[in-house]
């Protein structure tokens, strides 16, 4: 047997949850078929998604490079998984929204811009999604 592939296994999700499980539902059960919509959602999109390119290593890199600024020390946290890098970054850039010195410009402008753009580039990427999750079938 030939193995599906991604778009042929997503199109067979995207069919059944449209034409099995959502005529099922009781038109009356408003959180089943917003859930139902959801699905069908993340299955187009599962379908037709760009991959995103995360370089964790370039920002780790920025962080490092950035090591002797106050902010970075404080707040430096082993980065062990992608939650230790999304709170580093955190910690740091709401320290640098609320610093009127050096340290702050210096992380406003040397880290801020790359976050940004990567931030950007993943709601680019997933803002189609939004639709379905306001429980609209064919936006």
């Amino acid at each position: 047997m030939a193995e599906l592939s991604d778009d042929e296994l997503w199109r067979s999700v995207e069919h059944t949850v449209e034409h099995v499980l959502l005529p099922a539902i009781d038109p009356t059960d408003e959180w089943a078929r917003a859930a139902a919509i959801q699905l069908i959602g993340l299955a187009r999109y599962g379908r037709t998604r760009a991959v995103i390119p995360e370089d964790p290593a370039e920002l780790i890199s920025i962080l490092h490079r950035l090591s002797a600024n106050p902010l970075v020390n404080r707040n430096w946290r082993s980065i062990r998984t992608p939650a230790d890098l999304e709170a580093t970054l955190g910690a740091v850039l709401a320290d640098a929204a609320n610093d009127d010195t050096p340290a702050g410009d210096e992380i406003r402008t040397e880290l801020r811009p790359f976050v940004v753009a990567r931030l950007d580039a993943e709601l680019a990427a997933t803002q189609g999604l939004i639709p379905y999750f306001r429980g609209q079938l064919d936006p």
